[in-house]
């Protein structure tokens, strides 16, 4: 390697949204969760000290401005200092938005900390590794605008980066920044960090350009699960010459799944449970999954579909069950039926059928207590 050549360590990692509150799990489960956060913030920052990582790229939703903690900014500050040669760079995104940030504006971020506070394009040198990294903060107003476009980097000589909260290529209706492949070619970074997807994209190509989306270490809600690891990066600058080697580092965070059951035609507990155990062990499910698991599909109406399942835990860090069946198995005999409980289910079919879930839910619960009170049995379901 020649006297003036450039070898760079850095690790990139985004959207961990720090005290999040797991909205689904029970408050137990989700305080226990808020510790596997901060447990995966300290497995990073062993690696950054491990592996003596230099630049630290934070492209986003790194805390839920909601719900953020003193503790948490406490345990930021600490650790980052704890890492005086390593300069961290964060690009705020929706979650975190600078504007709106406890911690970012409050002067209390060590030096080596350095965090984009405007919605257009400004960029920090680290003239030690001949490094720039341009980025800025999310903005609500900023998403049809690309603070990329008709710019280019100042200096091809040095070793350009980007690291942002952007949605390549993404929805033009979406709120997240848009950024186009078209930017990207035009603006010519030689690494592109973003954050703002909780599924991994990593290492991927557009032209000469290279970015990588780092995902979501851990899932922080049923409806947007995302994999994701930090990526480990190696960048050489040697005689002019730019190679980039990126690896990501297997995290196995918890992880939030709602998966559906069909359960037609069942109709006893124990078959219920053969299959969730079968749908669980086909998907490798474990201590790290927590599982909403939606039963659906047609039952006999005079099956009442059990609520007790959440002691069945499978080994699951979290499972909890809804029924979301309806009550349709085997009734076709009601659309013959003079007495009134064939006139109420021709009544309630319609909407047992409709495309509208509350609507079909309501009008399901609904025959199931007229059957009962006309059989004189239990109403309570």
């Amino acid at each position: 390697m020649s006297e003036n050549a450039v070898h760079l360590r850095i690790l990139q990692f985004s959207d961990l949204h720090l005290d999040a509150p797991f909205d689904g799990l029970t408050e137990d489960k989700s305080a226990q969760a808020r510790e596997g956060l901060r447990a995966a913030f300290d497995g990073m920052m062993s690696k950054i000290k491990e592996c003596d990582v230099r630049l630290v790229l934070i492209p986003g939703d790194l805390f839920d401005n909601r719900f953020v903690t003193n503790g948490t900014a406490e345990m930021l500050i600490r650790e980052m200092r704890s890492c005086p040669e390593t300069t961290f760079v964060i690009a705020p995104g929706k979650a975190d938005l600078y504007a709106e940030n406890p911690i970012y504006a409050s002067g209390r971020l060590p030096e080596n900390c350095r965090v984009f506070s405007g919605p257009m394009l400004s960029s920090i040198d680290l003239d030690e590794f001949r490094v720039t990294v341009y980025g800025w903060a999310y903005h609500p107003d900023l998403h049809g605008e690309c603070p990329l476009r008709d710019r280019h980097v100042e200096n091809s000589s040095r070793i350009n980066i980007v690291c942002a909260y952007a949605d390549l290529d993404g929805n033009v209706d979406g709120d997240e920044c848009l950024v186009s492949s078209d930017d990207l070619k035009a603006f010519g970074a030689d690494f592109y960090a973003f954050g703002s997807r909780h599924d991994a994209n990593t290492f991927s190509t557009v032209g000469s350009a290279v970015y990588a989306y780092s995902g979501a270490p851990t899932s922080t809600g049923f409806d947007n699960v995302g994999k994701g690891d930090p990526n480990y990066i190696l960048i050489d600058l040697e005689d002019g010459n730019i190679s980039i080697n990126l690896k990501p580092i297997p995290y196995e965070g918890l992880r939030l799944y709602h998966e559906e059951l069909d359960i037609t035609g069942v109709d006893t507990k124990s078959e219920i449970i053969n299959r969730m155990a079968g749908l669980i062990n086909e998907k490798h499910y474990g201590a790290k999954s927590a599982i909403r698991l939606s039963l659906v599909g047609n039952v006999d109406p005079h099956f009442a579909v059990p609520q007790n399942f959440e002691s069945e835990t499978f080994g699951l860090f979290f499972f909890r069950v809804e029924d979301k069946t309806l009550p349709l198995y085997g009734t076709e005999h009601f659309e013959r039926d003079m007495t009134a409980a064939g006139e109420i289910y021709r009544k309630l079919l319609p909407y047992m059928k409709s495309e509208n879930e509350e609507e079909r839910l309501v009008s399901a619960r609904a025959f199931r207590v007229a059957l009962l009170t006309l059989e004189g049995k239990n109403t309570e379901l």
